[in-house]
């Protein structure tokens, strides 16, 4: 069937103008706090847990079988000449535009992974109309998506390639355990804790007058001084209030254990463990004395800016910017003190994991000494922070064999398939390359005994995972507008435009070229069959940089300091969103004109 020009561009863009309208949705949801940070970050873990895997599953399995295995190869080529490609691509920006080497990393982690998760296969689906594509054409260009996608999942999450992101973050951690006294430990990061900003301010510039005037004494004077300055604010309290001093003290007891109070100093203890051990003694100083010396003005600052603080924790919470992200996703301090080994496969069941996995065995015992060693360093028992395990433990037999051979890296991988993403690529893999399992779930020209109503006895579950999995692209895309709502543009590095420009050039102008010249040339050899094949792989390499580079940024952001690497990270995908509407129009409809002769 063939189509005029004016039809083919509307075909083509049609599907975008739906794609952005469900993104700029997911944007207003997340600029008016309709869906918190903590509550995307559920939602994701949520399609990557169960929502894609079923949706894998499913299009692999019901469109995909044993004589598709050459296309299947070719796709996974395709994939990684698409990553090569592109990793060449951010090296060559890297060079011709001097791009900042706090981001070199970040750069060739955006250039080799593209977005093919959503976004192809939101694109693939609008057309199922029959003008274009007929809907099981539509359902096994998914199936390709898929692919695309469990190979990209399988590099970043079972291969580790996703640590390529803080290997921008060394420089920074390196400085820091060379002058640990430059690290301002009493700073705390950004919370959301309802602590009113009077109260902020009075505790913090006490803190640093307490600081400044105990600066060269010893610890007795230390303890003169506070005793001195309890004894003042006695005499303080005497010409203010009238009633017996243990009465006052009881009160300035209560004050202590005040809830405010204790968030602002366990933030403060939290945050203090890059600096030296003396810093924890001198938190407590500068909060009794000040609690005494100011508690009758907190409670009136506090009574006085209770409407004010109320508007603009309103006005905040309205306003979930990039450093929530930081808030929510960072794993640094984790990581420096042993808690997250990055040697080991993170948490399997989360997109960006909080924890190590389990591995059993030797593994959970060393996970237990330090779960409890840490609550020793808690009690104060222990004065340094060690998680890690004594070399006289004993090991496995397993164990030994691991590190005899140095196995760590397989079974790294092996771990990382008990994925549920990796997973349920694995299972419609295996179960739709083997014929009589195939059969078991959809009709095939293999003889099987069916249900009663005709079906293969395991349809229900095609049922159930289609059902699921239909709900994977619409939250997908909903999500990926909230992540792109709370972008926010700091500080950037001189001339960063010009690697901002170039970049975008080549990830949505220069690649989609090559990607046409590479679909026709294997589609000449017979290496793709069928036309869909071909515009899939021409569609994936339009895509722009994967958005999930956004959460693993974030995963290595210190919460104090500058946040240079997400600032940059943030220009680059609001130019790419930016241009992709005009390129990816025009790409699409070329390949439907000239590629495909429609």
């Amino acid at each position: 069937m063939s189509i005029g020009l004016g039809e083919a561009i509307y075909a083509a863009l049609k599907p975008i103008l739906k794609i952005y309208v469900i993104i700029f949705v997911g944007y207003l949801i997340a600029r008016y706090n309709i869906v918190t940070v903590e509550t995307s970050r559920g939602i994701s873990n949520m399609v990557v847990n169960a929502i894609l895997p079923c949706l894998t599953f499913n299009k692999i399995v019901g469109n995909i079988s044993d004589k598709d295995i050459k296309e299947v190869g070719v796709i996974v080529l395709t994939a990684m000449m698409i990553f090569v490609t592109g990793g060449l691509a951010a090296y060559l920006t890297k060079w011709a535009t001097n791009a900042p080497k706090s981001w070199y990393w970040g750069l060739l982690f955006a250039g080799i992974f593209p977005n093919i998760s959503d976004l192809p296969i939101a694109y693939v689906q609008s057309m199922s109309n029959g003008s274009i594509f007929t809907s099981d054409q539509v359902d096994r260009g998914v199936a390709y998506c898929c692919i695309f996608l469990a190979t990209q999942s399988f590099l970043m999450m079972n291969f580790g390639m996703f640590r390529l992101v803080g290997l921008d973050f060394r420089q920074k951690k390196q400085d820091e355990e060379d002058h640990p006294e430059s690290v301002q430990s009493f700073s705390p990061p950004e919370k959301k804790h309802e602590i009113s900003s009077s109260q902020n301010d009075n505790l913090y510039h006490s803190e640093q007058e307490i600081k400044l005037s105990n600066a060269g004494a010893p610890h007795g004077e230390d303890q003169n001084s506070l005793q001195s300055s309890l004894s003042e604010s006695n005499v303080d309290d005497d010409n203010n209030q009238q009633g017996p001093v243990p009465f006052r003290q009881n009160s300035v007891k209560s004050f202590m254990m005040n809830e405010d109070f204790t968030s602002q100093h366990s933030i403060n203890s939290q945050d203090s463990f890059t600096g030296s051990s003396s810093l924890q003694h001198i938190h407590t100083l500068p909060s009794i004395s000040n609690s005494l010396a100011r508690s009758n003005s907190l409670k009136s600052n506090r009574r006085r800016s209770s409407s004010t603080n109320t508007r603009r924790f309103r006005h905040r919470a309205n306003s979930q910017n990039v450093d929530d992200v930081i808030n929510e996703y960072s794993a640094v301090s984790r990581i420096r003190t042993g808690e997250i080994d990055l040697s080991r496969p993170l948490s399997l069941t989360q997109e960006v994991g909080t924890g190590n996995a389990s591995m059993g065995g030797d593994q959970d015992e060393e996970d237990e000494e330090e779960d409890q060693e840490l609550e020793e360093v808690n009690m104060g028992k222990v004065s340094r922070v060690s998680t890690r395990r004594s070399v006289s433990q004993k090991k496995s037999k397993f164990s030994q064999f691991i590190q005899k051979y140095k196995l760590g890296w397989f079974l790294y991988i092996l771990i990382n398939f008990v994925r549920p993403a990796s997973l349920g690529a694995l299972l419609g893999i295996i179960c739709c390359m083997i014929p009589w399992v195939k059969a078991l779930f959809v009709h095939t020209d293999v003889h099987m005994h069916q249900a009663p109503d005709g079906q293969p006895v395991l349809s229900f579950l095609m049922d159930f995972t289609s059902y699921i999995g239909n709900a994977c692209v619409p939250l997908g895309l909903l999500l990926l507008g909230g992540t792109l709502a709370r972008l926010k543009i700091k500080v950037l590095p001189k001339g960063f435009w010009k690697t901002t420009v170039m970049m975008t050039v080549f990830r949505l102008m220069v690649l989609p070229i090559i990607g046409v010249a590479w679909a026709n040339k294997i589609y000449e050899l017979n290496w793709l069959e069928n036309e869909v094949a071909k515009f899939i792989t021409i569609l994936t390499w339009s895509m722009p940089s994967a958005t999930a580079q956004i959460y693993f940024t974030a995963f290595y952001t210190p919460l104090e300091g500058d946040h240079l690497q997400m600032d940059c990270l943030s220009v680059f995908f609001l130019a790419q969103y930016l241009v992709l509407f005009i390129t990816l129009s025009f790409v699409m409809s070329y390949t439907l004109k000239v590629d495909l002769k429609v």
